[in-house]
């Protein structure tokens, strides 16, 4: 049979080794946490890098469009447009033709 003294002593070491558990638990999810904590710090360092490339990616489209639009530009004074009859309504990309001057001529 087991001495009053002797049940102290066993919930004792138990009430340590839950604690140190405990302990052990915590430090394990503070750690994690401050793992997602420095990801997100990290992520909030490159955005500037992150926004300077999506700049210099719209700058390289927008002078890609102005070297189409150019030539569109070029294109259109070179040629005449002439409406098929029976169009309404404005002009129908699809319906308008595109003559050469030289050929009229």
């Amino acid at each position: 049979m087991m001495s009053v003294q002797d049940v102290e002593d066993v919930y004792i070491i138990g009430f340590l080794i839950t604690g140190f558990l405990l302990f052990v638990v915590c430090g394990y999810l503070a750690y994690r946490e401050i793992g997602k904590t420095s990801a997100a710090v990290l992520a909030i360092a490159r955005l500037p890098g992150l926004c300077e490339g999506i700049c210099r990616a719209i700058n390289t489209q927008t002078e890609m469009l102005r070297e189409q639009n150019g030539k569109l530009v070029v294109i259109l004074q070179d040629c005449r447009l002439a409406v098929v009859p029976g169009l309404r309504g404005g002009i129908n990309l699809g319906e308008v033709v595109c003559l050469d001057l030289a050929k009229d001529q």
